[in-house]
């Protein structure tokens, strides 16, 4: 009997083995037909990509009066949704070659090879179905987009000295009514000849070019024997303005005018009418320099002198470009708060449909701004309702009318409707109206990115470098031909600066743009069609009812909101979650969860509660993140999974509770920006921004240099690392940002080795000595020994002996930060000469000695200067022509006398304490 069972036994096992290779067999087999088709799919969808990119342009150059453009759109939604499910198809398969898993390990994961493949097939089959759709139904014929990527390429540098300058400096431009005014000096006895002057007059939408314009236009133009007024629109009919023209210059009647010819023949019949002729004409409203290109062919080059143009546009560089000098365009800005509480309240008050009582107005009048800190109901909301118009002159103007029909006790709750009011009450459309045309002018490719300014908090000022980074994540901007991702970034920046769509609020000290801020009522408008275009939606306190149906691709959590968050709204294909407040699921689940594995940005730099090393266990799970920012979060370690990130581009661990970095960050080939630092709960004893040491550095691992694509490294604690990794840093040739502290005299010859390496390519440095006998003798002092020729901003934080002589010799650093060094008069004599010093900072005992002597001819491009923590110093003196730049002084945390601050003629901003006495 045991031998027939073992018999039976051992035919089962030869059954059972001979079925197992079968299905291996089987199941190879169809893995590999199941390989083959996935290059094929890869190359179709990559191509379709391209063209899908290039039918989105044609789309969103369409206008509403376009005949199809209710069914269009509906279409283009789809068209967005498949190139985001196209986009996650090539990630999904660049992942999996990434990964590259052994033969029997794809045996095993046959279901995700399927699934895979199954993906791509009906990504194929949605491309044909949606270009299939476009066919039957002829809604977008394939012609080419007017609006150009290579648009960008223009040199805006002078755009960006100018906005910059309206951010740092009081309004003292004049009047601009009065300036150009005086530039048409019509008079009958008048015969000289020359060209007409051109003026233009820039701003925001709503900030009052118009009615600036309307008002000279009004006073002048009974002095010219030919006037017009052209109003203009975004997409120009230029034989239409032609006519207008002939109507309004010559008083004929429209009908002649089409007898006169087209565009080339109306032109030239304007010119000749026009020279030697006295006049002036107002284009109001112009969007591109191609429409003005076209329109001042009519315009003659010789006219009587004091015949004037006057353009109005929101856009500076057509602005600059339409006139012979940038000093003959006036740009508005917008009101102060004192201003536009005066505005408010007389526009109130005269207003016809006024429902205040007596006394009401009486109280209303005597408002001011220190009283609407303090002041009851009903007039506690004007400080609300003065935010909410943020200086447009156009919108206290509707909004005052608003409030006036309206009696006060119902302001409260007006106020808080306003974002719902602008978009939906008829009151508010000449509002709506105007900063929708300003949304629809700006060109295709910049759309996204200006949507994306929406989900940043109402009023708060925008971190410039976490937008521009998280566009490049995004994939909002892609590299062009000679510029990469990042370079295109800041282009598309600075074309919505020069569109007057954001606003710049604070410099860096080089003088670039650290925040901007992007006006509120513009936001609420952005956030309707972000969500209207299915592109972003908050969720949060109060927003209760989100369709579950709505697909949306960026999401911010900003509290706790009455329903769960997958109740609310679909979360499957989420590119990016910004979290401010606290939601109603907890941040683990959300990454835990399946639907969130598209994520490429994750950011809770500005989480207004902790996040915990609980809420990152699973990070390793987003195979598709490309941005982490974990900024003062309370995590004391990152999971051995961050190393499964291929595409992270940017990692943000500061002042956090990490004292050393994983080996597996060593994975991380895309990686371009590595920043971390410890946080030190009880750093300093000032506790001012000024202090330098209020976090530490932390160690990297060994084979740091396998980032070969890093840009950005800081701060790396050098005591606590091996002396071959230091070396090893300077490997790292494409870092243009790089910080070391806790150095001392061990790893001085590794540190100076490493910087020499590295000086081509450095834009940044900042350098720390160790707390306890720290030095900074490893920075290279001669100038033939090291140069940093690229070199904008360095700071050194301890005793350093001796200036280097390469600092000196800089013709790019701008910013020079200094504590602890110790240094003395003949120290910072050494960089008196320094052309292209904007700011020095001297801090928390970086000079020693008691007097501090700016010579005449000295310092001639410093602009800011800061002196904060020195005790011994006792007397600083500006001698006469000595730093004649010099726009703002910041002096704390020191006891001294103030000499020759008369000798500082363009200063308009000093920041100082008790402790310093002015003398003359």
């Amino acid at each position: 009997m045991a031998e027939i069972a073992l018999s039976l036994v051992m035919r089962l096992v030869q059954e059972i083995s001979a079925r197992l290779l079968l299905d291996i067999s089987v199941l190879a087999e169809r893995e590999a037909s199941l390989l083959r088709s996935v290059p094929g799919n890869i190359r179709y969808i990559k191509d379709e990509l391209e063209t899908i990119g290039a039918f989105l342009g044609v789309v969103e150059d369409l206008q509403e009066g376009y005949p199809k453009y209710q069914m269009v759109k509906p279409w283009a939604a789809q068209v967005k949704d498949l190139v985001y499910d196209i986009e996650d198809c090539l990630e999904e398969h660049t992942i999996a070659r990434t990964r590259n898993p052994s033969w029997s390990l794809r045996i095993l994961n046959n279901n995700a090879l399927c699934h895979f493949a199954a993906k791509l097939s009906h990504v194929r089959c949605r491309i044909v179905d949606v270009s299939e759709r476009n066919r039957r139904y002829d809604l977008v014929a394939p012609y080419e987009s007017k609006s150009s990527y290579m648009t960008i390429t223009v040199v805006l540098d002078h755009v960006r000295s100018r906005f910059l300058k309206d951010t740092t400096q009081n309004d003292n431009s004049g009047d601009p009514k009065k300036e150009v005014g005086s530039l048409a000096s019509a008079s009958p006895e008048e015969t000289r000849k020359g060209a007409p002057k051109v003026a233009a007059i820039s701003g925001m939408c709503g900030s009052g070019k118009t009615s600036l314009a309307r008002e000279i236009y009004n006073e002048k133009y009974h002095h010219f024997a030919y006037h017009a007024w052209i109003d203009l629109s975004q997409d120009v009919n230029v034989i239409k303005v032609f006519r207008d023209m002939i109507v309004q210059l010559f008083c004929v009647s429209s009908s002649q005018t089409g007898y006169i010819g087209e565009e080339e023949e109306l032109a030239h019949h304007i010119q000749n009418k026009l020279r030697d002729k006295l006049f002036l004409i107002v284009f109001c409203g112009l969007w591109s320099l191609r429409a003005w290109n076209r329109i001042k062919r009519a315009l003659p080059d010789i006219s009587i002198s004091g015949s004037l143009i006057i353009v109005t546009t929101e856009i500076l560089h057509v602005a600059e470009d339409c006139t012979e000098s940038a000093d003959q365009v006036y740009c508005i800005p917008l009101l102060p708060e004192w201003k536009s509480l005066e505005l408010l309240k007389d526009s109130v008050l005269k207003s016809e449909n006024g429902e205040m009582s007596p006394e009401d107005k009486e109280d209303f009048q005597d408002l001011d701004l220190d009283s609407l800190k303090v002041h009851e109901p009903p007039f506690n909301t004007i400080a609300k309702v003065l935010m909410k118009c943020g200086g447009l002159k156009l919108a206290i103007k509707t909004i005052s009318e608003l409030l006036a029909s309206e009696p006060p006790h119902k302001w409260g709750e007006l106020c808080q409707d306003l974002p719902s009011l602008l978009y939906n009450d008829p009151r508010l459309n000449t509002i709506k109206r105007v900063m929708i045309r300003s949304y629809k002018g700006v060109p295709p490719y910049l759309k996204p990115c200006f949507l994306y300014l929406s989900i940043f908090p109402e009023g708060s000022d925008i971190n410039v470098a976490n937008v521009l980074r998280r566009w490049v994540a995004e994939g909002l901007v892609r590299e062009m031909t000679g510029m990469s991702a990042e370079a295109v970034a800041v282009r598309y920046l600075t074309e919505l600066f020069d569109r007057n769509l954001i606003k710049a609020t604070k410099l860096t000290r080089n003088r670039s743009c650290k925040t901007c801020w992007i006006h509120p009522m513009m936001r609420d408008i952005l956030v309707m069609i972000a969500q209207e275009e299915k592109f972003s939606i908050t969720v949060g306190e109060k927003i209760t009812s989100i369709l579950p149906a709505k697909k949306f691709r960026h999401l911010t959590l900003d509290g706790r909101s009455g329903r769960k968050l997958v109740k609310s709204v679909d979360i499957s294909g989420i590119r990016s979650l910004t979290v401010f407040n606290e939601p109603s699921e907890s941040i683990a689940s959300l990454i835990c969860s399946s639907q969130m594995k598209t994520l490429r940005v994750l950011d809770f730099s500005n989480a207004r509660f902790q996040i915990t090393q609980r809420d990152i266990q699973h990070i390793g799970e987003l195979c598709h993140l490309r941005y982490l920012n974990l900024y003062e979060s309370s995590i004391c370690e990152l999971p051995s999974s961050i190393g499964m990130l291929p595409f992270l581009q940017l990692l943000n661990v500061r002042k956090t509770h990490i004292t050393s970095l994983p080996s597996e960050i060593t994975r991380l080939e895309r990686l371009q920006i590595l920043s971390a630092s410890r946080k030190i709960e009880k750093s300093c004893h000032c506790r001012n921004k000024h202090c330098s040491y209020n976090s530490e550095g932390i160690t990297v691992p060994k084979g740091i240099e396998n980032l070969e694509n890093l840009e950005g490294l800081e701060v790396v604690d050098v005591k606590g690392s091996s002396h071959s990794t230091i070396k090893d840093l300077g490997k790292l040739t494409q870092l243009k940002y790089l910080g070391l502290t806790g150095l001392t005299k061990k790893y001085s010859e590794e540190v100076s080795g490493t910087l020499q390496k590295l000086s081509p390519s450095l834009i940044y440095l900042y350098l720390g000595a160790c707390r306890k006998n720290g030095t900074l003798c490893c920075v290279p002092t001669d100038k033939a020994s090291v140069q940093f020729p690229h070199l904008r901003t360095i700071k050194l934080d301890g005793h350093i002996g001796t200036m280097p002589e390469w600092i000196s010799q800089s013709l790019t650093l701008s910013v020079v930060k200094l504590y602890r060094t110790n240094m003395q008069q003949n120290h910072i004599k050494l960089m008196e000469r320094m052309q292209s010093l904007i700011t020095l900072a001297l801090l928390e005992g970086s000079y020693v000695s008691e007097k501090l002597v700016f010579y005449a001819g000295t310092f001639t491009g410093l602009k800011r200067l800061e002196l904060v923590g020195l005790p011994n110093l006792q007397v600083v003196k500006f001698k006469e022509k000595s730093a004649h730049q010099i726009r703002e002084i910041t002096i704390k945390s020191c006891k001294l006398s103030l000499f020759g601050r008369n000798n500082l003629k363009r200063l308009w901003d000093v920041h100082i304490d008790s402790g310093v006495k002015l003398e003359d």
